[in-house]
């Protein structure tokens, strides 16, 4: 029996030896280098921006449909769950998630539910592709950093699957790669185009250009805006002299000629080819004789400015021959008018539907007309096949 109890003792003794070694090497492998630990703690993490092209590759097989403020009625939810390519509707929570066959037409199906509850919010969960690096900025300058090969986004199906838009990111910049899914936007793509509109109102806000002579332009601003004001309503009257004369060839001439002209008493200064004059001061007649003297050459060109004075008023009835008679000389008349675009423009070689509400107000030449055509400058945004931006830069004619 003794020898039967040492030989357990020592099988026993010789488990437990070969569990605490085990236990050892387990402890060895899997705990991490002390120079791992200590280049991680000395990582710095921080936030970055950064732009870049993304690719729609394509669209999950499901829409979300939410409509502000209310839910979406029984009638409503029967409509759309029956259009063709919806496999069945989830509702939850005020929302409904459309879960669609495969292969449906996830756009069509989406404009059918917009035809049907309009208020409504319909996006879907879409999958662009990224490049393999970003330019992020930081505050400690600009660095290219891994953003991931996918993101999911949120969006209205407006954008075909294939095509490219341009991202906004902010992240969390950890080493070369962004922390986690970084916050993204979608950029619209901005487009100067040339496009048609007509005259579809006329206003009660007009300006006039009035041309004053060289020797007409000591204008009394006050006196036009009081006498205007007794026929005309909000008015306002803009007006700088423009007190120079152009010399032709005055800039080649000797120093001592030039201070010569410096000197005579109504030149304020000399630049170049231009004298400067007091605003007060109108007598052609004695620049022609005093430069003729100076230069020695009487077929000097004399180029004499004209000056532009800008009166803004409101009339519901407004007569030219009421301007004519107050200022006295030559005007061009501008009128407010509202330009309204047609249902669809080109941009970029594709065809994009107007917004409804795409009215346009602007100042423009009184002789046109409601009716009339106009050619416009347009600043466009476009995010897929949706014009989001729209913005008049100026009237062409």
């Amino acid at each position: 029996m003794e020898r039967d109890t040492l030989i357990k003792v020592f099988a026993l003794l010789f488990i437990i030896a070969f569990i605490a070694e085990l236990f050892a090497f387990r402890s060895s492998v899997t705990s991490p280098p002390q120079q791992s630990n200590q280049s991680t703690s000395n990582e710095t993490s921080l936030y970055g921006t950064g732009n870049t092209t993304a690719v729609l590759d394509s669209y999950m097989d499901y829409l979300n449909v939410y409509s502000r403020g209310k839910n979406i009625s029984a009638a409503s939810l029967n409509e759309i769950s029956s259009i063709e390519g919806v496999g069945y509707a989830n509702r939850q929570d005020g929302a409904v998630t459309l879960v669609l066959d495969n292969g449906a037409n996830l756009s069509f199906i989406a404009e059918r539910v917009k035809e049907e509850i309009p208020d409504a919010n319909v996006t879907a969960s879409a999958v662009f592709s990224l490049p393999p690096l970003v330019e992020f900025r930081t505050s400690m300058g600009r660095k290219n950093v891994s953003v991931g090969a996918v993101l999911v986004m949120e969006i209205t199906p407006e954008i075909d699957v294939g095509e490219n838009i341009t991202l906004s990111l902010i992240g969390l910049i950890s080493g070369d790669r962004v922390a986690g899914t970084p916050i993204a936007k979608i950029i619209p793509t901005s487009i100067d185009v040339v496009a048609n509109a007509v005259v579809s109102g006329v206003g009660d806000n007009y300006s006039a250009v009035v041309m004053l002579p060289w020797e007409g332009r000591n204008a009394n601003t006050s006196k036009v805006k009081e006498d205007l004001s007794k026929s005309l309503g909000n008015v306002s009257v803009e007006y700088e002299p423009r007190s120079f004369v152009a010399v032709s060839g005055l800039s080649s001439k000797a120093n001592e000629t030039i201070e010569r002209i410096g000197n005579l008493s109504y030149v304020v200064e000399v630049s170049g080819d231009v004298v400067y004059v007091k605003d007060d001061f109108n007598d052609s007649g004695r620049i022609r004789s005093d430069f003729d003297g100076i230069l020695g050459n009487n077929n000097t060109a004399l180029d004499y400015s004209v000056s532009s004075m800008v009166v803004s008023f409101t009339s519901a009835n407004f007569s030219k021959n009421e301007l004519d008679k107050e200022v006295g000389s030559e005007f061009i008349l501008y009128r407010q008018m509202f330009l309204k675009l047609g249902d669809t423009i080109a941009i970029a070689g594709r065809e994009y539907e107007v917004p409804s509400n795409s009215t346009f107000t602007a100042i423009i030449l009184d002789s046109f007309s409601v009716g009339s055509n106009v050619t416009v400058s347009l600043r466009t945004g476009t995010i897929g096949k949706k014009i989001v931006e729209l913005e008049l830069k100026d009237i062409l004619g």
